[in-house]
């Protein structure tokens, strides 16, 4: 970035007369990001768990894609190269080894989450543009900070992956090259922050001083019409505000306040002018849609009011998060979220600089009071359950969106400490825009101490938390090891996890199929089986631990393993690597009540006489 480290003083500006007040001391960023290292950074991976101390199992590991790159800028800024190229090195080695991945067909880019703990694919194997954009956004600063070549060549193959191999439409790029495991047609959608991300790669690489002159002639291309696409299709002059995209059936007019924020410190205010956008009008729009107040704290929430009203009615998922509503009945259904925030304070000081520019110093005054104001809601937000002002949740309760996602479960003692609601509130602080590719001037500069590379000693869990598959796929291999009581911890831990989705999928499977689906190899045979996942990984779980109990010779536990498959699992289909489903009730009377009847006679006493003709269904 053209501005360099943080390590250095800057003029303290003045608006409106009057001498501008620090956004963060010293103190506090120093703490954040002392407790960032200690609580959410691995040493084993180099990455960062985006919701420390959650009691949600299936998140408590997590690490985003986002957030990594994110904490990787600003451990950048902060003099922690260290760190920062430790997140890289991941990135780079899950971008070759992601097209080698069962499931992936060859197709590259970054999956949206992986494991901190253990290294692997995390909750969510989907590929968004986004998040790539962001991990090559944070590759392309650290080569242009560091003069690190290898960050800007492998950032400039994420730009290439976007540019080449993702669908494009007016300019605009969708939101992944797959289909999803639910068959949502990413290929098909466009969004607009995602893409708001891509512009600010481009930009980004664009400022790189070696970059050849081909690579900048089809960057700058690429960059001049996805900015068509987002100040035609993507902003709606109507109403004043961005879109939230393109899909399938049209214009996506939900409200989402990133698309604002984002756009404005990605193309400028000056450049938003001069594109026939009047960003202060814009401003106003967000003012009124986003801004809220809960719980007698003020921020802003994700939504505007009518998509807050109808994520609080309308239920569309299966298994509802802690048996929460959507959004809560007080605070007129409406929630706070931190990043959110972070970012809508950059959005002000950015609006506060270029008022002044214009020579409307009270305008600037207005807007900088405003993040001041913000500012400190932020801070008094700050988790009590840590160090002062060292931690902050990701959002209050409530979904983003009807068809988004929640905030993560609390911690034992509070909500849960969220990386990407820290990195923003030092962004916010310090006046740092990634999306910009430099500092907002007239935020005054903090003097920070670069941090020293402390030990941290976090020994590895003995348990996998992840997506039901992941799980399943540990315990297989602490079985095929030797390593019976780990099987059983891992085999256990996916049933206490996933049993309430395999449930519910047996119920849908009988309902709709009623019986095992034929396999012959075809892509929508194996396509619909797999669409049961959480039915096949707890019903593979509860053989796992069978098996474990059974060469253990606890026989009456491996009964009762057994058992539950026969009872709640019956329509599980497992896949063989080696190319077919078999089915787990046929093994249990193969492998075991026929095998050894006086131990296991009793789970299946008709197999005794005659198996069904189900199981192993080999190309």
């Amino acid at each position: 970035m053209a501005s360099g480290f943080l390590c250095q003083f800057f003029i303290t500006p003045v608006y409106g007369g009057q001498e501008q007040k620090p956004f963060i001391q010293a103190a506090r960023v120093e703490a954040i990001y002392h407790h960032l290292v200690k609580n959410h950074w691995v040493p084993e991976t180099g990455l960062f768990i985006s919701f420390f101390g959650t009691q949600d199992r299936k998140l408590v590991q997590q690490a985003s894609t986002y957030d990594q790159a994110a904490a990787g800028i600003l451990a950048l800024r902060l003099g922690d190269i260290e760190r920062a190229r430790g997140i890289f090195h991941f990135f780079r080695s899950a971008w070759l080894e992601g097209p080698l991945k069962s499931g992936r067909e060859g197709v590259s880019g970054l999956a949206n989450f992986y494991n901190a703990e253990f290294g692997g694919d995390g909750i969510e194997k989907t590929i968004h543009m986004g998040p790539n954009a962001w991990a090559g956004l944070f590759a392309a600063t650290l080569g242009n900070v560091t003069q690190d070549k290898e960050a800007t060549e492998w950032a400039l193959k994420v730009a290439h992956w976007a540019a080449q191999d993702l669908a494009h439409s007016g300019g605009a790029v969708a939101m992944g090259p797959m289909h999803g495991a639910d068959d949502v047609p990413w290929p098909k959608i466009y969004s607009t922050e995602n893409n708001l991300s891509y512009y600010a790669l481009l930009a980004e690489l664009l400022r790189a001083p070696a970059l050849e002159a081909a690579d900048r002639q089809w960057l700058e291309a690429e960059k001049n019409n996805l900015e068509d696409w987002l100040v035609t299709t993507a902003f709606d002059r109507l109403a004043y505000t961005m879109n939230r995209g393109m899909n399938p059936d049209g214009v996506d007019r939900i409200r989402a306040l990133d698309t604002i924020t984002w756009l404005i410190s990605a193309l400028g205010p000056e450049r938003l002018n001069a594109r026939g956008i009047d960003p202060d009008r814009l401003m106003l729009q967000a003012q009124e849609s986003f801004e809220v107040s809960v719980n007698g704290l003020a921020g802003v929430d994700p939504t505007d009011q009518p998509e807050a009203d109808l994520t609080f009615t309308l239920i569309t998922e299966e298994v509802i998060p802690r048996g929460a509503a959507p959004r809560t009945a007080e605070n007129g259904h409406r929630m706070i979220w931190y990043e959110g925030l972070g970012q809508y304070i950059n959005a002000l000081n950015t609006m506060a600089h270029y008022s002044e520019q214009a020579g409307r110093p009270e305008k600037a005054l207005a807007y900088t009071e405003k993040a001041l104001l913000l500012t400190e809601q932020f801070d008094q937000a700050a988790l009590p359950n840590h160090a002062a002002g060292a931690a902050y949740a990701y959002a209050t309760d409530g979904k983003f969106f009807h068809d988004g996602w929640y905030p993560p479960m609390d911690a034992a003692d509070g909500p849960a400490s969220s990386l990407i609601s820290a990195v923003w509130r030092c962004y916010a602080g310090l006046g740092i825009d990634p999306l910009a590719g430099k500092d907002i001037a007239g935020v005054p500069a903090v003097d920070i101490s670069a941090p020293k590379i402390a030990r941290v000693n976090r020994p590895r869990p003995s348990v996998l938390y992840g997506a039901s598959d992941d799980m399943v796929i540990q315990a297989w291999q602490h079985l095929q090891q030797g390593d019976t009581d780990r099987a059983i911890q891992q085999a256990q831990a996916t049933i206490a996890e996933w049993s309430e989705w395999a449930l519910k999928l047996q119920e849908k499977k009988a309902r709709k199929v009623g019986h095992l689906v034929e396999y012959s190899g075809l892509p929508e045979q194996r396509k619909e089986i797999f669409s049961y996942w959480a039915l096949n990984d707890v019903a593979a779980a509860h053989f796992i631990l069978g098996k474990a109990f059974d060469q253990k010779r606890h026989h009456p536990q491996a009964a009762g393993a057994f058992q539950q498959i026969v009872q709640n699992y019956s329509l599980a289909q497992i896949w063989d690597p080696r190319g077919w489903f078999w089915s787990p009730v046929t093994s249990i009377g193969e492998e075991f009540v026929s095998a050894d009847p006086r131990h296991y006679g009793d789970i299946l006493p008709q197999m005794l006489a005659a198996s069904p003709n189900i199981g192993n269904q080999p190309f």
